[in-house]
């Protein structure tokens, strides 16, 4: 079993790999980079991947379509390292590496770690997506199952850090035997039940209607085509669960906001069930009305004009000009008008 490795992010050929007993040995004795800010050490820290796959590009992982290592990202998580080993151990996994980030309790950001589980087999891709999908559900943590080709930051030390690790020197775990592996299915079911369930019930919102006239441009249409959802919920704080998006203001730990496709239009929305989200009206929201709840309190108007100023400059002038324009032919024709009588 080995790992995709290289010396930095920015290596895009000659790859090499890693196994496990050499992955412990950098978290046990990682390199010393001396004065250097988080940002700066975290640049120049070498690089794993969860596979080993002859590069680190998305169409290269999914063809190779092996994978030979799960693994978390806890950012910002009310965890510490010790209880993260607890839940682990109790859910049988006794060979595993956890580790903190360059940006652990830095520049005021919270506690942040890194986990390797070693397991004794590789898996194909649905079998890890589904694994990470469900470990990340249970840790709270960012569900990289989309991102099968993300890769990794090893640890390096650096003044000022706050670096702690911890092993746990059992054996592999056995996918294919495994409880994990039967939760994690039966989680992917009941969320795939919920998400038909609210494709069924969720009525579409109907869309805000802004006023055009002559050759202006709808800002509404250029935010819906020109956003995406991931980057939006990425954006705000949501993490992602499998099918499932937990937004920030969750107070329970299941993800239960989702991005439904129409079966009438084919357009992808948002709909959420969680009480303590603002976007979780009843109704299936475009990225429009999603922005207009998160960032401007529901106001469409004030929305509008800022979106279009600050994010659409150049078709903002172009509407205005056509608002003159309209105003000035409307001027002309009661003119006219007014002389024929």
């Amino acid at each position: 079993m080995k790992f995709l490795s290289a010396k930095s992010i920015k290596v895009t050929q000659c790859f090499n790999y890693i196994n496990w007993h050499e992955l412990t040995l950098k978290i046990t004795e990682p390199s010393d980079l001396g004065t250097l800010t988080h940002a700066q050490a975290k640049a120049k820290s070498p690089v794993i991947a969860a596979n080993d796959a002859p590069d680190k590009t998305k169409e290269t992982v999914l063809k190779h379509n092996n994978f030979t290592l799960l693994r978390l990202d806890l950012d910002d998580t009310k965890l510490d390292i010790d209880s993260i080993a607890d839940t682990l151990e109790g859910m049988g996994i006794k060979s595993y590496i956890i580790h903190t980030t360059a940006s652990h309790q830095q520049d005021g950001k919270g506690n942040r770690y890194r986990v390797y589980i070693q397991i004794a087999e590789s898996v194909t891709y649905k079998v890890w997506a589904l694994l990470e999908s469900y470990l990340s559900y249970v840790f709270m943590a960012d569900d990289c199952a989309t991102r099968p080709q993300q890769i990794m930051y090893l640890p390096v030390r650096f003044d000022g850090d706050c670096y702690e690790y911890k092993i746990g020197e059992g054996e592999p775990l056995n996918v294919a035997d495994s409880q994990i592996l039967v939760n994690a299915e039966r989680y992917a079911q009941e969320q795939t039940k919920q998400q038909e369930q609210a494709i069924k019930s969720a009525p579409i919102k109907p869309a805000y209607k802004q006023n055009l006239v002559g050759k202006q441009i709808s800002i509404i249409n250029l935010v819906n085509s020109g956003f995406t959802w991931e980057g939006l919920l990425s954006h705000y704080g949501y993490k992602q669960q499998g099918k499932a998006y937990l937004p920030p203001e969750a107070t329970s730990k299941t993800a239960g906001a989702y991005i439904l496709t129409s079966h009438t239009d084919g357009k992808e929305r948002y709909y959420s069930h969680h009480e303590s989200d603002p976007c979780a009206t009843g109704q299936c929201l475009d990225m429009f009305d999603f922005i207009v709840i998160r960032e401007y309190g529901g106001d469409y108007k004030r929305a509008l004009h800022d979106i279009a100023k600050t994010q659409f400059k150049q078709i903002h002038k172009h509407n205005q000009q056509e608002y003159f324009t309209h105003l000035h032919n409307e001027s002309v024709n009661a003119f006219f008008a007014g002389g024929e009588k």
